[in-house]
């Protein structure tokens, strides 16, 4: 009778090891640029970490660790030896969620790439500006910062979509906004014009 308990005990060990969620290991889809964000591709998705620290891992690096559930976690990088804490802010991304996700929390892998453009219409719009660039119609969103008025010159970058920080040539002051469309074409950016401005 005692062996038949122990094999029942070992099995029921066995279904609870074998129910137990591995470790969803991945590779580093995205960091550089990122500042402390790390964005990480498993088998189930793509994972946002938040590190304790800039820089501590690089595009490509293999993290062992779960990545795969939410909280606060500990991650190995067995490619450079380096262990690092990070929390654990988004599971289970697509591909899409993901790159809206680094559009609006990464530098452009090759740097800001800055060009200027002439505020076409500002007032009566709310927090929208509607940028006119030589890639076509920038919308977008201010977050923080001064006025700006039809006929200001802005500079910053306008080719992608996120958080941005534009500096207005008249008044040599800085606004942050979000990019929520760019490279329009004026017919398009027209449609916005009326839908956005009174």
């Amino acid at each position: 009778m005692t062996s038949n308990r122990l094999r029942l005990f070992l099995l029921v060990c066995l279904m609870l090891i074998a129910a137990t969620p591995a470790f969803a290991d991945g590779t580093v889809f995205r960091a550089k640029g990122c500042g402390d964000k790390i964005f990480v591709a498993t088998e189930s998705g793509y994972s946002l970490l938040t590190a304790g620290a800039r820089g501590v891992a690089a595009d490509g690096d293999r993290v062992v660790g779960n990545t795969d559930r939410y909280g606060f976690a500990q991650f190995y990088l067995p490619d450079s030896g380096r262990r690092f804490s990070a929390s654990i802010d988004a599971v289970r991304l697509s591909k899409a969620e993901v790159g809206t996700r680094i559009a609006a929390d990464c530098r452009a892998v090759g740097g800001e790439r800055l060009s200027s453009g002439q505020v076409e219409r500002a007032a009566g719009c709310g927090n929208k500006i509607f940028v006119n660039t030589n890639e076509g119609y920038a919308v977008l969103e201010r977050l923080a910062g001064g006025v700006v008025a039809a006929g200001d010159t802005l500079v910053g970058n306008f080719s992608r979509a996120g958080r941005a920080t534009v500096t207005d040539r008249q008044t040599n002051g800085q606004l942050v906004v979000f990019v929520d469309d760019f490279q329009l074409p004026k017919s398009a950016a027209q449609r916005k014009i009326t839908e956005s401005c009174k």
